[in-house]
């Protein structure tokens, strides 16, 4: 009996000395050396007959070897530790940068302050002062209103004659010449006799021209681009205003002619002979010229009015730069607001990065994650070599999502 106990004892030891082959086996599902992680999913799949079930616990193993590889990394630790000091650094530093802004701005702000308390005062003094006379602004209207008078004359002459030769003179009434048909001296007093409505029509041309000349001026006054348009618009209306009037008075004095004699008979006023006709251009140009030297003169009348009382005109200036100061005020303050923030942000940076300096170990969980990814990567590829289902694809999409979401994210 005791030979036979000593043979059971002798076969239990070697069944006690075989376990450890099972840790051998399970080594060899380690990543092996040289090994890139796409491989070492898809051989594990391969191992475990891509089983779903197996999935979890090999990718919590393969983020355990890499935050171990990393936490036992010296250099990597070393190397992060320097870097987040720097990062630590440079949001001091830019801390520094936003408070000198901030001192920068806040010095500007009381700069425009006492400017704008300057010129407070000095409004105030103007406004108790006499009124001060610019001399030379009213030479230049005195001048302005000796040119423009007789120019207003001349306008309200040829365009109340222009247009009662060129839409109720008849050919036999009218004069022998293109002057007399520009200025009749009898072009009021034959509309009267003829009507009322006559005679207001042909008052009311010179009002018309007056009138856009003086849009010209406003226009002028105006700011942006637009104005430039509305401007070219008016010169366009009066040029063939003015054209209009030239070509009825030339057709009118060609009529005068065949009566006359003077052109053959049955020869008609077109266009074209109209262009070429000298009577046409006289009363373009004796039109439109002075027009545009009417309105470049009561401009400069207007101007120099405008600016002739310095009191006015210095009040103005002052109201302009202090609502330029008031803006810039504004400005400096939102300017301060946002350097604020950002000082904030870059506390709760520092915060953070305090934090992580502080810890034992230095975790790249991105590096973790890409890594991880390709593990994924290789274990999928081997999942459809095994014609494993898209159904099952799926869910070990799902299963290394929740993983991922699990491990890494909350981090």
């Amino acid at each position: 009996m005791e030979f036979i106990n000593n043979i059971k004892q002798l076969f239990t030891t070697v069944r006690t000395e075989q376990v450890p082959i099972a840790p051998a086996a399970r080594n060899s599902e380690s990543r092996q050396e040289g090994e890139t992680y796409r491989h070492w999913g898809l051989r594990i799949c391969g191992i475990v007959e891509s089983s779903l079930n197996a999935l979890t616990p090999y990718l919590h193993n393969v983020y355990n070897y890499i935050y171990r590889e990393q936490a036992e990394n010296k250099e990597l630790q070393e190397q992060a530790r320097k870097n987040t000091q720097a990062e630590i650094e440079q949001r001091n530093t830019n801390i520094e940068e936003c408070h000198a802004k901030i001192r920068l701005s806040h010095d500007c702000i009381n700069d425009n302050k006492n400017k704008i308390e300057e010129l407070k005062h000095e409004k105030q003094e103007i406004n108790e002062s006499k009124e001060k006379i610019n001399k030379d602004q009213r030479l230049h209207l005195i001048i302005g209103l000796f040119i423009i008078v007789p120019l207003t004359v001349y306008l309200f002459l040829f365009y109340s004659s222009t247009f009662y030769s060129a839409f109720f003179a008849d050919a036999e009434s009218m004069g022998t010449s293109v002057l007399n048909s520009m200025f009749d001296p009898h072009a009021l007093n034959n509309a009267y006799k003829q009507s009322w409505t006559e005679l207001l029509f042909v008052l009311s041309a010179p009002i018309i021209f007056l009138g856009l000349g003086f849009g010209l001026h406003s226009f002028s006054m105006q700011k942006g681009n637009d104005k430039y348009l509305k401007i070219a618009a008016i010169l366009l209306v009066t040029v063939a205003f003015d054209s209009i009037l030239a070509y009825k008075i030339g057709k009118n004095l060609h009529e005068l002619g065949m009566i006359s004699g003077s052109i053959p008979l049955g020869e008609k006023y077109t266009l074209k002979l109209a262009f070429t006709d000298i009577n046409t251009w006289a009363v373009i140009f004796c039109g439109f010229i002075v027009y545009i030297i009417w309105g470049i003169v009561f401009d400069m009348c207007m101007t120099a009015y405008h600016a002739m009382d310095l009191n006015k005109t210095r009040l103005e200036s002052i109201s302009r730069e202090m609502s330029v100061l008031e803006e810039e005020n504004k400005n400096y303050k939102i300017k301060i607001n946002e350097l604020e923030n950002d000082i904030s942000r870059h506390q709760n940076d520092i915060k953070i990065l305090t934090s992580k300096l502080g810890n034992q170990v230095y975790i790249d969980y991105t590096a973790i994650r890409t890594e991880m990814n390709n593990f994924f990567s290789g274990w999928i590829t081997q999942m459809q070599v095994l014609s494993c289902s898209l159904n099952e694809q799926t869910q070990a999409q799902n299963i290394f999502t929740q993983t991922i979401n699990t491990l890494i994210l909350q981090k």
